[in-house]
């Protein structure tokens, strides 16, 4: 008589030696590498100053973690159930494969806590530095294109919660702008405002409520030594040319017409000239929420929205980077020595 052996789940029946070296398991060498991430564990580390004491995951780990929930469009539930499942995950958070990986909540603390403290600037900071100091982001002769999206509120619509207060996202406002066809169009949410160089890397960026006018930011997003200031005609003023003259800036803002004085010829065809280049800003609004699943916000509050974009701005920095890394390789610095 045959008796069938019993299923034994040991680890190695599941993962060999070969798995660990399978390709797909280097799909993220590249972001790896262009990064000294030691170098942003210090920003992470005053989380340890708080009260709620130190967290059972590395700061890094976790902050990886977010990174791969931008890349991959995972919610923290999402992204905690990858990490338990999928090797390459492990790997890049630096997980061993025996041992256990933040549940969403731990992942969502830590965003409380990145939220808290207001470190996505700092990050942001630190890691063009590193992309600048390889010559992957370049300072010299740069330009600052500035451009503003409006993102639609998690919850906008109409109607009261159980206390009898609003659900509406109290920090958003109504963004109204007329559309590439001239029809007004109506968002509750915010808006995210960046500047980014021609390369579409993001140099600056903040988010406001949506009623607030493009312009407002415009001194937010300035860097102060980049060579031409690019922009829509919604950043169009005396004030604004003024500005860039004294800075010794040039002027590649976009003019705009009046009702008793509409654009001349050669303001026409200025515009067209400057809408080409200018069209760069607007790349990584389309990869937040194309590729991230970002045309609406995830929470609720500026706070935290600034934070959740600010992360989405450092996983766009760092994935370009990566990109740059895998096709050309690191520049050839020992020139500058």
């Amino acid at each position: 008589m045959f008796i069938q052996k019993p299923f034994i789940t040991q680890p190695e029946l599941f993962v060999s030696t070969n798995d660990l070296d399978h390709p797909a398991l280097h799909a993220l060498d590249d972001t790896e590498a262009v990064l000294d991430w030691s170098k942003i564990e210090p920003i992470l580390s005053s989380i340890y100053a708080s009260q709620t004491g130190r967290p059972s995951y590395p700061l890094l780990t976790l902050f990886r973690g977010l990174l791969l929930g931008v890349w991959y469009r995972l919610s923290d539930v999402q992204l905690s159930q990858c990490l338990y499942r999928d090797l390459l995950f492990r790997k890049f958070c630096h997980l061993g494969l025996g041992g256990d990986v933040p549940e969403a909540s731990t992942l969502g603390r830590f965003r409380s806590q990145l939220v808290e403290h207001d470190l996505w600037e700092r990050l942001l900071g630190e890691i063009n530095r590193q992309l600048e100091a390889k010559n992957i982001i370049l300072t010299e002769g740069r330009i600052n294109i500035i451009d503003a999206t409006p993102i639609e509120a998690a919850q906008s619509g109409s109607g009261k919660g159980k206390d009898g207060e609003p659900k509406r996202d109290k920090d958003a406002g109504w963004h109204v702008k007329k559309n590439s066809r001239g029809v007004l169009k109506s968002t509750y949410g915010y808006s995210v405002h960046t500047g980014v160089d021609e390369d579409g890397s993001i140099q600056r960026q903040t988010v406001t409520a949506g009623n607030v006018h493009d312009s407002v930011e415009r001194d937010t997003l300035l860097l102060g030594n980049e060579v031409a200031l690019y922009a829509d005609a919604a950043y169009s003023s005396q004030e604004t040319r003024d500005k860039l003259e004294r800075f010794d800036i040039a002027d590649q803002v976009q003019r705009k017409g009046y009702r008793n004085k509409p654009l001349s010829a050669e303001d026409s065809k200025r515009n067209d000239e400057i809408a080409v280049i200018r069209a760069g800003g607007e790349r990584p609004f389309a990869t937040y929420k194309s590729r991230y699943g970002l045309a609406r916000t995830r929470f609720i509050g500026l706070a935290k929205n600034m934070t959740t974009y600010g992360i989405a701005a450092i996983a766009h920095n760092v994935r370009k980077g990566a990109k740059f890394l895998t096709l050309y390789g690191l520049p050839d610095q020992s020139s500058d020595g």
